[in-house]
């Protein structure tokens, strides 16, 4: 094999530490074929978007959300997708009524747009290594910040305190804190979206990624 194609800087670490050769390895991230028109509506909700599993981290958002409910808060939470985990999840929530938290199932890739535009930010609290999740870029196409787990790739995609917020993976603490300062500094919350809608397009676009797919092409066959 003349090459290989990591979605992120840790995503090539780790394939290095598999074995394979490090000049060999280029880094593309994933991208947005078609760029929405950025949307500035800031509804009073946040969104889980993605697989209903142990390993995204939903257990951590429960809990902060019950953290968050003992402090009267109105913040609401759309929970979007489907998996073999969501009826344990939905238990969860009835049995520590646990207040303001919403399963919409799953959606296409227009309608979860249409969500993210008019919500505050977007949360991703897995606590697994994710490689590039599209959410991200969604999110930033629209110009939302994301907060996210300090893990893997998602500490490089998100910039602290610039594109978004990092928190401990799986402290459900410190996520209720970084949702409650982000979700009552709406200010700091727009220009955070306003980043990372930059961020998109100088790194995300569909012409920016074949720039570095065709400079990819041009150095693997020198």
């Amino acid at each position: 094999m003349d090459g290989y194609i990591a979605l992120t800087e840790f995503g090539k670490r780790k394939f290095i530490e598999a074995g394979l050769p490090e000049k060999k390895i280029f880094v593309k991230p994933n991208f947005f074929f078609n760029s929405p028109e950025p949307f500035c509506n800031f509804e009073d909700y946040i969104v889980f978007i993605g697989r209903l599993s142990v390993e995204k981290g939903l257990d951590t958002l429960i809990d902060a959300f019950k953290i968050l409910n003992s402090t009267n808060n109105k913040i609401f939470l759309k929970i979007v997708g489907d998996g073999h985990s969501r009826g344990q999840f939905e238990a969860k929530i009835k049995d520590e009524n646990i207040q303001g938290v919403e399963f919409l199932g799953k959606k296409n890739q227009l309608g979860c747009m249409e969500i993210i535009k008019n919500a505050r930010f977007i949360v991703m609290p897995s606590i697994c290594y994710e490689m590039f999740p599209m959410t991200t870029i969604e999110a930033f196409a629209c110009g939302k910040p994301v907060i996210a787990s300090n893990l893997g790739a998602l500490s490089e995609i998100i910039q602290d305190k610039k594109t978004g917020l990092l928190f401990k993976v799986g402290d459900a603490k410190d996520l209720a804190e970084k949702i409650m300062w982000l979700f009552e500094n709406k200010d700091a919350s727009v220009e955070m979206g306003k980043n990372a809608l930059r961020v998109f397009e100088e790194r995300f676009t569909r012409d920016k990624n074949y720039e570095i797919l065709m400079d990819i092409y041009e150095k693997v066959m020198r």
